[in-house]
């Protein structure tokens, strides 16, 4: 019978194999992860949203956040500007540059995507969300 400890051992290796996996796809982006994760949130979500609203989609800790902008700004692939309304937010716009690598931003999560389906049917897949769903629900309440 399966206990907690099987299922967070597996969730942690899913999880640090899959950013592992995405920090080498990435790799020729010359991107990690972190800035990945955020691009294609961008790219996916909107081209354009405030830095907290950002850190709060993504779950990520503002200071991480920042850091990880930092770098995409000064990479080239996003501005901050302040909001017209309030001062104190910034909002993070993905540049032309983003766009053009848009589709390889992608494809390294398209890719990790296909390896771990790899001997997984559609119906295993689909009992697999129900299933993570419903645990992430419990979590939630």
């Amino acid at each position: 019978m399966a206990e907690i400890r099987d299922i967070w051992l597996h969730a942690h290796n899913m999880l640090r194999s899959a950013r592992q996996i995405v920090n080498e796809n990435l790799r020729p982006l010359n991107l990690s992860s972190a800035e990945g994760n955020i691009l294609l949130h961008l790219l996916t979500q909107g081209e354009e949203m405030g830095q907290e609203q950002l850190a709060g989609q993504l779950d990520i800790s503002k200071p991480a956040v920042s850091r990880a902008l930092d770098t995409l700004e000064t990479k080239g692939f996003i501005t901050r500007q302040p909001d017209p309304d309030d001062r104190r937010v910034h909002r993070v716009r993905l540049t032309g540059r983003a766009r053009e690598i848009g589709p390889a931003v992608e494809q390294a999560y398209n890719q990790l995507y296909t390896f771990a389906m790899q001997g997984i049917s559609q119906e295993e897949l689909d009992s697999f969300v129900t299933l993570f769903g419903r645990i992430s629900m419990n979590f939630l309440q």
